[in-house]
């Protein structure tokens, strides 16, 4: 029997690195050699245990996490036409199951049925030497896209649906709550949308700048206000963001992504917005957000929109990075082995400061 390494949650804190059969392929499947699979924040909260679908119980033990991934086919089943062995290749978030009515009218991500890879209901994910994907789940990584580029398709396919969801314009002022890698791809994207002005809150200062590297016009830190002076000041609370952004857009803004999983930022968004603007939230809340203006957002004509997945935006992220307008490696700060994904979750956790991707690497 052929085997394969992978990363193998037993439960919260229960982490081993287990040597487990090869996938058998059916009809429509192909094997995939993961070259390189990013840790995500998710990854983290199922890992610790902290996550809400490992509390209700959605989240099945033992499972492989990894969702964020690039690779190259090394196998294919049965009847599989688009792929052959070498091609390079980056795999959805979700699988659906490709016999209900909205798989076979191809409508994929509206399957009731679907499995999210490495997280809910899971189908087995990427943080393993080997992963299994159907082929209408697997999408080329073009020629001149590195493998690194290609395990960051996914949380910027994520950011560019938060994107659409708030209806970003030409000339809009956009604010994105959180400076984790999908609120800093948020900020570029907004920028390569035409947004006039984009400005990004976050907690550290290192990756508030790796934002404004990246194409963000203005940052604030929610710990201490770094607009405009170059010597900033502790804000009490946080409670000083609606104000520091007022002196960016003293209109208000037009759009918000609130990629944070703070209640109260979530809250402030809704003060920050102008009458007729829309919040696009792209996060976990892990809780009900008490305390929510609902006048305000009655009153003044703002739409509150949910965001998850990526919902069909690989093609387009893929065609920005192959035409070398996007490209997120700068934002890998860790690098390590299959065999040390242990301490890549802890540090996750101790470097919170300054990690904003850390990128398990296996051989080419």
């Amino acid at each position: 029997m052929e085997t394969m390494l992978a990363c193998r949650l037993h439960g919260p804190g229960d982490l081993r690195l287990e040597r487990v059969p090869l996938p058998a392929l059916g009809p429509g499947e192909v094997l995939c050699r993961v070259v390189r699979s990013g840790l995500c924040g998710t990854d983290y909260a199922i890992y610790s245990g902290e996550f809400s679908f490992v509390r209700s119980g959605a989240i099945k033990f033992p499972m492989t996490p990894g969702h964020e991934w690039s690779g190259v086919v090394a196998r294919v089943g049965p009847g599989v036409r688009r792929w052959v062995p070498g091609d390079r290749v980056v795999g959805d978030t979700a699988v659906a199951c490709g016999a209900c009515s909205d798989c076979l009218l191809g409508n994929y991500y509206q399957c009731a049925q679907a499995r999210s890879v490495g997280t809910v209901n899971t189908w087995d994910g990427s943080h393993a030497e080997y992963i299994m994907m159907p082929e209408r789940h697997l999408f080329a990584l073009p020629a001149g896209v590195s493998f690194d580029q290609g395990a960051m398709v996914e949380p910027a396919a994520t950011a560019l649906h938060a994107l659409n969801r708030a209806e970003v314009r030409l000339g809009d002022t956009v604010l994105v709550q959180g400076s984790g890698p999908i609120g800093i791809m948020a900020a570029r994207l907004a920028k390569l949308a035409g947004a006039a002005r984009v400005i990004i809150t976050g907690r550290q200062e290192a990756k508030l700048q790796a934002a404004l590297a990246l194409g963000a016009d203005a940052a604030i830190n929610t710990g201490r206000d770094s607009l405009p002076s170059p010597h900033p000041h502790p804000l009490p609370g946080g409670e000083g963001v609606p104000e520091a952004v007022a002196r960016c857009a003293p209109q208000g803004v037009d759009r918000v992504i609130e990629a944070s999983g703070s209640a109260e930022l979530l809250k402030q968004s809704l003060q920050v917005v102008r009458p007729g603007g829309v919040v696009a939230a792209v996060a976990f809340y892990e809780q009900a957000v008490d305390g929510v203006d609902i006048d305000r957002l009655v009153l003044g004509s703002i739409t509150l929109r949910g965001v998850a997945g990526s919902l069909g935006t690989y093609p387009a992220v893929l065609r920005l990075m192959e035409a070398g307008q996007l490209d997120f490696t700068p934002l890998i700060t860790g690098r390590y082995p299959l065999a040390e994904v242990a301490r890549a979750m802890q540090d996750m956790q101790e470097h919170r400061a300054t990690r904003i991707k850390l990128m398990l690497e296996l051989p080419q």
